[in-house]
């Protein structure tokens, strides 16, 4: 039986929730049907540790100005040597350059929208260019497949995209594999975790869209519990001094190669963002048993959270409501046990392999 050829394009295969999607896929992707390539536009480093070893990985990476130009060429290039059934690109930036190096190849082509276009373009240059972009080359694919079906209305109602054209697969999570990794310490991870006490965890990039001046604030009007925050990013100092400010203990451990062991002992995770795709620490807290709370943030947060049955959901201005939480974890322990209980069903629909299978089934 012959294998169907998948090329998979990304710019890194290393980093945030969009490449850890991928690597699922990669992984798990029936052999005995498709036979996996990937494209990147940058080499991480990390290649070897999280791509199989069955996968030829393809570097792309230029030097050369424009870089969008010169990557279209040497994409083109490669798809004529590997000579894929169809492409599947991933965010963004990648989906324009795979769309036209596709076109001009006559391959067919998947793309994957990890955000919320309209929301995201609004901290990048030029966004009305990029909005045209979307606009003329999205249609043009054979399948748009979004994380959320927040992300599919804005696609198709800013973005004239038809909504048949469309497919929300929600991103799956590796529960086992998590549960595992959460009993691994890395070097100076049993240090930050043992040291701290009680504490509420947030994970992700130190910037503006995370909006943890939010959580800081709302922290400095809470007795007994410090603030763990995961990851690196132009904010750090900034957070640091407001935190010392306000008398907050904030503890920035930087970017955890295994972030699990954090969550382990965290009371409970928040997420505090302006706008978000479909979370994957949301995921990743809910499969190690963490109460959630999030803002009301636009996005698929509602699609993944019940609230008051498996996480708190508050309204995006609701400091109040947020610290009311945050104590009603610590003095209510049935009541955050029922909150975890109740998101490992959740969890349990959104397996890996189930959201491998429709992706499957879309480009088999």
């Amino acid at each position: 039986m012959r294998r169907n050829k998948v090329l998979f394009v990304i710019y890194s295969i290393y980093g945030g929730g969009a490449e850890k999607q991928m690597q699922y896929i990669l992984e798990y992707i029936d052999r005995n049907r498709f036979e996996p390539h990937l494209a990147v536009f940058h080499l991480s480093g990390k290649e070897k540790t999280v791509v199989p070893e069955d996968v030829n990985v393809y570097d792309l990476s230029t030097m050369l100005r424009p870089a969008s130009l010169f990557l279209v060429f040497k994409l083109m290039g490669l798809i004529r040597k590997v000579r894929p059934d169809i492409i599947l690109s991933f965010t963004w930036g990648v989906n324009i350059i795979s769309v036209l190096a596709a076109l001009v190849t006559r391959v067919k082509i998947m793309i994957s929208e990890r955000i919320t276009p309209s929301l995201d373009f609004k901290d990048y240059l030029f966004p009305r260019m990029r909005r045209i972009m979307i606009k003329i080359f999205y249609p043009k694919t054979e399948k748009i497949i979004a994380n959320s079906f927040y992300a599919k209305r804005d696609l198709s109602e800013n973005f004239n995209v038809k909504a048949e054209k469309i497919e929300v697969i929600h991103n799956g999570i590796d529960a086992e594999k998590i549960n595992r990794l959460k009993d691994t310490y890395e070097l100076g991870c049993g240090d930050y975790v043992l040291g701290c006490g009680d504490y509420v965890l947030a994970c992700g990039s130190l910037n503006r869209r995370k909006n943890y001046d939010f959580l800081i604030e709302v922290m400095s009007g809470i007795k007994g519990f410090s603030l763990v925050i995961l990851g690196e990013g132009p904010l750090k100092a900034h957070l640091a001094s407001k935190a010392r400010s306000l008398g907050v203990n904030l503890i920035l451990p930087g970017f955890a190669e295994n972030p699990y062991p954090y969550f382990k002992r965290a009371k409970l995770f928040a997420l505090t963002s302006l706008y978000e795709g479909f979370p994957n620490v949301i995921l990743e807290a809910m499969a190690i048993g963490v109460p959630v709370v999030a803002v009301d943030c636009p996005g698929g947060i509602r699609e993944l959270i019940k609230n008051g049955e498996n996480g708190m959901i508050i309204r995006q201005d609701g400091m109040t409501e947020m610290a009311e939480v945050i104590k009603m974890i610590r003095e209510e322990p049935e009541f955050a046990r029922k909150l975890a209980k109740n998101a490992l069903d959740k969890v349990s629909s959104l397996k890996v392999l189930l959201m491998v299978k429709k992706y499957e089934s879309l480009i088999g």
